[in-house]
C-alpha cells in the first residue's frame, strides 16, 4: 500500500533554523511545510508571520492536523493523539473527534478516509517513519535495548560521547547501515525516487553512519525526540517533546496560529505572486536534492530578487552542495562558519547545513 506521506516527522530541528535564520518577532518567514515541525515549532519559540508551502496535499493534511491538535488538546493528549507517546487507537479516533472542529473540511473529509492512520499515530506513518521501522529492532538488537537506555542515563554530552565509543559502536551495526541505506533497498521504500536524483549508486549509508555518533551525543539525549522516535517509535521522556507540545509552546500556538497561511504549491510559485520585500527569512529544506541545478539557481535568483533587505536563508542537503550562481555573487553570501558551528548540536545532523543572506 502506497504511504499516505513522505514523511510523519520533518527531519530539521527548529532550534537549530531558529538560530540560523536569527528569528525575531514580526519576522516573515516562507518555508516547506513538510510534516509541520517548522512552521509549529518556530511559531512556539516566537510569533513571527509564517506562510508554509508544500507541493504534497498530504503533507499539508497532516501538518494542519498537528495544528488543530495542538487547539483542541492539552500537551499530553496532543503527543498521544499524534503518535509521539503511545495511546490505544480507539482513544486516538476519540480525541480526532475534538481534533476534528479545528480542521477544515477538506482535511476533516480526508482523515475520516483514513482512520487507522489515525489509530495508528499519523506521524508513525509516513514512508521514512515506517521504512526505519523495519530495521528498527534489528539496531535495538545489535545495541541492546537495555545499553542503549544507558546512554540517556549520562549526565553530560561528554559523558554520551564516551559511552558511545565504549559501548555502542560496533562493526555490525555499520554493516546494517549499508544494507538499510544501499540505494537499491532505500529507494522508493524510504524515500521517494525524486529525492535521490543527485544521489547516483552513492551508497550513503557510509554518510548516515558518520553522523550517527553525532546524532546520539551531540544534544542531551533526553531532550532529543528524534533520537528516541529513531529507536522506539515513540518520546520516552516528555522533556523531549516537540516544542509545539511543551506547556508555553503549545500555548504560545493557541495565541498565534492565525500567524501561519498554509498554501499547496511550490515555494517559486508562492514566492513570484508576492511584491518584493515579503519576506525577509527562507526556510528551504533539502529542497535542491529533488531539484536540477538550473531550476535552484533559479530558486536562489528570486530570492535575491525578492526578499527584503538583509534577509537570511536557510537549507539542507545530503546528495549535492549547489553554489551560489556567478550572477548572485555580491548579492547572496554564504556563512560557512555559523553553519558548521551549528550542525554539531543539530539535533538531526544528517543533512549539511546552508546559511544564506542577502547583502
Amino acid at each position: 500500500m502506497k504511504p499516505l506521506y513522505n514523511y510523519g516527522i520533518s527531519q530539521e530541528d527548529a532550534l537549530t533554523e531558529y538560530r540560523a535564520l536569527d528569528i525575531q518577532k514580526n519576522d516573515r518567514l516562507l518555508c516547506i511545510a513538510s510534516a509541520g515541525e517548522i512552521p509549529l515549532n518556530l511559531i512556539a519559540l516566537q510569533a513571527l508571520a509564517i506562510e508554509a508551502v508544500d507541493i504534497s496535499q498530504n503533507q499539508l493534511f497532516l501538518a494542519k492536523l498537528k495544528l488543530g491538535a495542538c487547539r483542541a488538546l492539552d500537551p499530553p493528549e496532543a503527543a498521544s493523539f499524534l503518535g509521539f507517546t503511545e495511546a490505544p487507537p480507539e482513544i486516538r479516533r476519540r480525541l480526532f473527534d475534538r481534533v476534528a472542529s479545528f480542521i477544515g473540511e477538506d482535511e476533516r473529509s480526508f482523515w475520516r478516509e483514513n482512520m487507522s492512520a489515525i489509530g495508528g499515530g499519523p506521524v508513525r506513518v509516513g514512508r521514512f517513519e515506517k521504512y526505519l521501522g523495519k530495521f528498527r529492532n534489528i539496531g535495538l538488537l545489535i545495541l541492546g535495548e537495555r545499553k542503549l537506555r544507558r546512554l540517556f542515563e549520562q549526565e553530560t554530552v561528554r559523558e554520551q560521547q564516551e559511552f558511545f565509543d565504549r559501548f555502542l559502536s560496533t562493526a555490525f551495526l555499520k554493516a546494517v547501515f549499508r544494507v538499510a541505506f544501499h540505494p537499491r533497498v532505500y529507494r522508493k521504500r524510504g524515500i521517494a525516487v525524486e529525492g535521490l536524483k543527485h544521489s547516483g549508486q552513492r551508497n550513503i549509508s557510509d554518510f548516515f553512519f558518520s553522523r550517527f555518533r553525532d546524532f546520539c551525543c551531540a544534544t542531551p539525549a533526553r531532550r532529543n525526540y528524534y533520537l528516541q522516535f529513531s529507536f522506539w517509535n515513540r518520546v520516552l521522556f516528555p522533556e523531549a517533546l516537540p516544542e509545539y507540545l511543551t506547556g508555553e509552546g503549545l500555548a504560545r500556538i493557541r495565541n498565534h496560529h492565525e500567524n501561519i497561511t498554509w498554501r499547496l504549491g511550490s515555494i517559486q510559485e508562492s514566492l513570484g505572486k508576492k511584491p518584493p520585500g515579503a519576506f525577509n527569512k527562507f526556510h528551504l529544506s533539502n529542497i535542491g536534492d529533488w531539484m536540477t541545478r538550473e531550476e535552484y539557481a533559479g530558486l536562489l535568483t528570486l530570492i535575491a530578487e525578492k526578499a527584503a533587505p538583509s534577509s537570511k536563508a536557510v537549507a539542507r542537503y545530503i546528495h549535492l552542495d549547489y553554489p551560489i550562481p556567478e550572477a548572485l555573487s555580491g548579492r547572496l553570501a554564504r556563512e560557512e562558519g555559523r553553519a558548521e558551528e551549528l550542525i554539531k548540536r543539530d539535533r538531526f545532523p544528517f543533512y549539511n547545513l546552508v546559511i544564506m543572506e542577502t547583502r
